[in-house]
């Protein structure tokens, strides 16, 4: 399971998407209510160890699609995605998984999940009574150890 895998799985623990969320794709949200998409932007190397371990950063955008007839819709709309966002930032550090390269699996461990900008992005159909979408920034702070120099990709 990679980092896009695993933070898709955090997203899907959410005690409640199941009330807002159909399915989450990867790369791609329909534009009916009830969808999410989960789309990677990068990986970045924080830090290298001596031993070879790594810090990294993976980024995301997570849209979500919902109805917005009114003023109410879009404040429950601000108001899940804002209990998601303080949710993912509780979410339990020092989560493992695995992380395979070609043929090498690494050991990894999540070390902090940050949220930020759940805005509107987006009216798909240019109407404001079909659904909008919405757009949460996640980034995910995670340890790759590999724990030898001789390690190669």
């Amino acid at each position: 399971m990679n980092i896009i895998e695993f933070v898709k799985s955090i997203v899907q623990e959410f005690p409640k998407i199941a009330e807002v969320c159909n399915e989450i794709h990867v790369d791609f949200t329909d534009d009916t209510p009830t969808n999410y998409g989960l789309s990677s932007s990068g990986d970045t190397l924080i830090k290298c160890y001596v031993n070879g371990d790594e810090v990294r950063q993976h980024t995301f955008s997570l849209y979500a699609v919902y109805q917005s007839i009114n003023d109410y819709d879009r404040i429950t709309n601000s108001g899940v995605l804002l209990e998601l966002q303080m949710w993912l930032e509780n979410y339990a550090k020092g989560q493992q998984f695995e992380f395979e390269v070609g043929d090498k699996i690494f050991s990894c461990e999540l070390r902090k999940l940050t949220c930020a900008n759940g805005m509107l992005y987006a009216i798909p159909n240019e109407n404001m009574n079909d659904a909008v979408q919405y757009q949460l920034q996640i980034s995910a702070k995670y340890n790759l150890y590999k724990g030898d120099l001789n390690n190669e990709y």
